[in-house]
């Protein structure tokens, strides 16, 4: 690469690097850390960082420059990947994670998996500026994610008017379905004190529906958007079981019962008979911790 051109040392990065290039003999100051990203001839758009320096003879002259390239493409990847955890779950579970764990394509997990859906909100939002609808709706919703994370859940996404989140992943919960319990007695005891706060008219209610099984874990999406999601006939379970659930009411699988019953006061409730499902599936309604 020694005396090459720019154009001919690096065709796609050329226009990005004239101007500190021109900067760098002009000024014969160099010019270190500069970041640009660029497609590569194999089509793959890599990360780079910079460092430019000016060469010089015996004499000082600048007759040409150096130019240092390290490839950060993976640290990217990383970082936005950090970041999308940092959105999804408590700070305590992110100073856990190891980097590599990050890395994640699909993965086959054992999750309980929890919808909260504000019930009622579409008649509700009828009668609402939309302003004061999206502040409402925020303040519910924030008051959901709080109970969820102070539970160490993972938050997978919010769907307008309701939340899901899942237990047990990326970082191993020994306790994940009761934690899910917890989370949503969290809900409906934040909610009530939220009612304390808000106007008689702005009162509204989650129905909850939570399920145990696997379901595949990963890391969706494209390199300018990416989503860590599940994906599973369990996850559908779950929002089946909450499409079911009465406002303030939280209904959980008869799976996710067998294990904390005696953790939790619970009562079984008409089965689900859910489209697409071959049997009925069996819920109890959790009335509290025992």
């Amino acid at each position: 690469m020694v005396g090459s051109k720019v154009d001919d040392a690096f065709p796609s990065l050329g226009d990005k690097l004239l101007p500190a290039l021109n900067s760098v003999s002009e000024k014969n100051r160099s010019v270190i850390g500069m970041e640009i990203s660029a497609d590569l001839l194999s089509q793959k758009r890599v990360d780079l960082s910079l460092n430019i320096s000016p060469l010089k003879d015996a004499q000082e002259n600048t007759q040409g420059v150096a130019i240092v390239l390290d490839d950060l493409t993976e640290k990217k990847k990383l970082e936005a990947q950090r970041r999308l955890f940092e959105r999804m779950v408590s700070p305590a579970v992110i100073n856990q994670l190891d980097p590599d764990e990050l890395q994640l394509g699909g993965k086959r997990s054992n999750i309980t998996t929890l919808f909260a859906d504000i019930r009622g909100f579409t008649h509700f939002s009828e009668n609402l500026a939309p302003e004061d609808l999206v502040s409402v709706l925020n303040r519910y919703l924030a008051a959901a994610a709080d109970a969820i994370l102070l539970e160490e859940g993972t938050i997978d996404k919010f769907l307008g008017d309701a939340v899901m989140a899942w237990f047990n992943a990326p970082m191993l919960q020994v306790d994940h379905k009761l934690r899910a319990v917890r989370a949503a007695i969290g809900i409906r005891q934040t909610i009530s004190n939220l009612h304390k706060k808000l106007p008689q008219q702005y009162h509204l209610d989650f129905g909850v529906g939570i399920h145990t099984g696997d379901a595949v874990l990963g890391v969706i999406g494209t390199e300018k958007r990416i989503e860590y999601t599940a994906i599973g006939d369990s996850v559908n379970t779950a929002k089946r079981i909450q499409e079911n659930s009465a406002p303030n009411q939280i209904l959980i699988s008869a799976v996710t019962y067998a294990e904390i019953s005696s953790q939790v006061i619970a009562r079984p409730t008409a089965p689900i008979h859910a489209k697409g499902k071959s049997h009925p599936i069996e819920v109890y309604e959790v009335i509290s911790l025992r």
